[in-house]
C-alpha cells in the first residue's frame, strides 16, 4: 500500500518528490509563497472546494496546505489569512492534525518561533488556541 507508514522514519515508502505537488495546486501555491498572490491561492481554493466542499486536501507526507505554507521557507501571514477565509481553525485542526512525519502544522512554525514574524506568530496561535471558540460564535476571520 502507498499509504503504509516506513517503521524508522514515519514516511510512506516510494515517495515521488519531484512531483509532489502536481496533484495538489494548493500545496505548490503554499510552498512557493514568495511568490503566489493572495488572489492565485484564493482561486485555487474555491475550484478545490468546489469539487470537495469544506475538507482541505493531504498530500503524499499527509500534509495539509496549512503544514506547508508554515513549512516553508518565506511563510507569509496574508497567505495564512486566505486559507484561514476558507477553512475555519476546526476543520484545519492545528492542535491534532499531524503529518506522517508526527507534526502539527503548529509544529512547524513553532520550531522556528525566533526567525518567523510576529504578527505570522501571532496569528498562528490565535487561530491554534482561540479559533475554535471564536468559529463556534460565527466569527470571520479579517479580509485582505
Amino acid at each position: 500500500d502507498s499509504f503504509a507508514k516506513n517503521s524508522f522514519t514515519g514516511c510512506p515508502p516510494k515517495l515521488d518528490v519531484v512531483h509532489r505537488f502536481d496533484s495538489h495546486p494548493i500545496h505548490k501555491l503554499c510552498y512557493h509563497a514568495s511568490t503566489t498572490t493572495k488572489e492565485e491561492l484564493r482561486q485555487a481554493i474555491a475550484y478545490h472546494q468546489s469539487l470537495t466542499p469544506v475538507q482541505p486536501v493531504q498530500d503524499q507526507f499527509g500534509m495539509t496546505p496549512f503544514h506547508v505554507l508554515l513549512s516553508s521557507p518565506t511563510p507569509r501571514q496574508d497567505l495564512l489569512l486566505v486559507i484561514l477565509e476558507h477553512y475555519p481553525p476546526s476543520v484545519l485542526d492545528l492542535k491534532n492534525h499531524f503529518c506522517f512525519g508526527g507534526k502539527r502544522p503548529v509544529d512547524y512554525l513553532l520550531s522556528r518561533w525566533n526567525i518567523v514574524p510576529q504578527d505570522l506568530l501571532q496569528t498562528v496561535l490565535r487561530a491554534w488556541l482561540v479559533g475554535p471558540v471564536e468559529h463556534r460564535q460565527n466569527c470571520r476571520w479579517p479580509q485582505l
